[in-house]
């Protein structure tokens, strides 16, 4: 979680980590053109080309329709039927279509006939791009290319008797370029403990109070192997500061965890764009209302086994408090194909209203003022701090951090009732540290004031400036 700034002395160095909450996209600025993707060790996957891979290479492609392919709305197409034994190495699909496609299709794959999909998700979610805003993505076992309509799948997925993969369009427009193609091996026979893959959306709009959101609930013999993850704000804040929580075999001692939900995407000190080999963000548009986030992680070298059931939960702020969007795909392995564990969301409640191209820009405007305020703190230019804050709170009144910092500034020159108002609306605005205010040095001329005593939550205490103005 982010911290207010202590000191004037201070606030300039502590502001740079806390600008990397507020406007992560203006943090990212000073290194355009850089790439946060972890590098990969490939040495095992490139030895395991020293040895005889089993089974005959086959593929299915839409290469093969003796016409373009066109899923119409409501429609769905089945686009390969492969017999087994064997194992799926890669699934590419190509999509170009209405904005909305990345919710719209829904991607379902059933193995060797079982009563329902254990894959079923919109592709922008099964791919870790969530609602799309074309976004590309670099990992080991997903990328996406061509901004957000080339879609590429390399998690194995072995199955006994049969495989038929489905894409279905909950939309209102026709796909206007489709393309498809899947590499798969034929095998004598699969190892006694193969497991199957799945991947299975769920959504909270908004979740329910104090409870927290349900990302996955599986039973049988498998391993968790990583989730994607959306959300967009419905208030101003961060929506990372509850925790993921893991139940393993009906017990949650033995699950990692909690783990607080920015540690786990790999993220403390602000999202930013990073296309990573196992974790990143596809998707960051800060904390503001209608932004949108959207992080991955993938358990590659630490899955998470269990015997008997698993049971992800994704909180939603501290207590289960917060009212955002959220939408999860989970990522798993098991013995046997397992029908979901939920019904999916229909397609209209999954197209979120995306951010206008006017809030973009402002949003931009902002970022830009935020870094000059960084840039005024480093020089320790105050004046010119105080103006670029005020300059900003115009563009976006509901900046909770925007506001406390301008009660800090007028509490340094002297400005009390200034400061005491900018102080009430951060805390109205959702400004929760309060513990910090109330030791705050540059809110020190309040320190005796009463009614910062109250919005503090001090007013229980002895008064040591009794008699203060009020």
């Amino acid at each position: 979680m982010s911290l207010p700034l202590s000191s004037a002395a201070r606030r300039g160095a502590l502001l740079a980590l806390l600008l990397l909450f507020v406007c992560p996209s203006a943090a990212d600025a000073g290194r355009r053109g850089r790439k946060g993707a972890a590098a990969v060790d490939a040495t095992s996957a490139l030895e395991a080309l020293t040895r005889q891979a089993q089974g005959q290479a086959y593929h299915a492609s839409s290469a093969d329709l003796a016409e373009e392919a066109v899923l119409a709305p409501g429609e769905s197409m089945v686009i390969a039927e492969l017999q087994g034994p064997a194992v799926i190495d890669r699934l590419w699909l190509a999509i170009e279509g209405a904005d909305t496609f990345w919710r719209d299709v829904l991607v379902r794959i059933t193995w060797d006939g079982a009563g329902g999909p254990s894959v079923e998700a919109p592709i922008g979610d099964f791919f870790a791009v969530g609602p799309g805003a074309r976004q590309n993505l670099q990992s080991v076992p997903i990328s996406v290319h061509s901004q957000g309509r080339s879609f590429t799948c390399l998690w194995k997925m072995p199955f006994k008797e049969s495989a038929q993969i489905t894409l279905v369009n909950e939309g209102n427009h026709e796909t206007r370029q489709l393309f498809w193609e899947v590499s798969y091996r034929k095998v004598d026979a699969l190892p006694e403990d193969s497991l199957y893959f799945h991947a299975q959306y769920s959504q909270a709009d908004p979740p329910k109070e104090g409870q927290p959101m349900t990302v996955l609930r599986a039973s049988g013999r498998g391993q968790y192997v990583g989730m994607a993850l959306v959300v967009q704000n419905t208030e101003p804040g961060t929506w990372g500061t509850g925790a993921i929580r893991f139940s393993v075999d009906g017990d949650a001692s033995k699950g990692p965890g909690p783990i607080p939900a920015l540690n786990y995407f790999g993220n403390i000190f602000g999202l930013g764009k990073v296309s990573g080999s196992f974790q990143g963000a596809t998707l960051d548009e800060g904390n503001r209302v209608k932004a949108r986030s959207s992080v991955y992680r993938f358990h590659l070298n630490d899955p998470v086994p269990f015997a008997e059931s698993i049971e992800v939960r994704m909180d939603h702020g501290v207590d289960n408090t917060r009212s955002d969007r959220m939408s999860a795909v989970a990522y798993w392995y098991q013995d046997t194909p397992a029908v979901p564990f939920q019904k999916i969301s229909s397609g209209r409640a999954r197209r979120w209203t995306a951010p206008s191209d006017a809030e973009l820009a402002l949003w931009k405007r902002s970022d830009e003022l935020n870094v000059e305020v960084l840039e005024a703190y480093r020089r320790s230019d105050f004046d010119a701090a105080r103006v670029l804050l005020e300059e900003l709170l115009e563009l976006e009144p509901q900046s909770v951090y925007a506001s406390y910092n301008l009660a800090c500034l007028y509490a340094l020159n002297g400005e009390q009732d200034k400061s005491l108002h900018m102080l009430e609306q951060a805390i109205e605005l959702g400004f929760t540290e309060l513990a910090f205010a109330r030791h705050d040095p540059d809110l020190g001329s309040l320190h005796g004031h009463a009614r910062f005593r109250k919005l503090v939550g001090m007013e229980a205490e002895a008064d040591p400036a009794a008699g203060s103005a009020n």
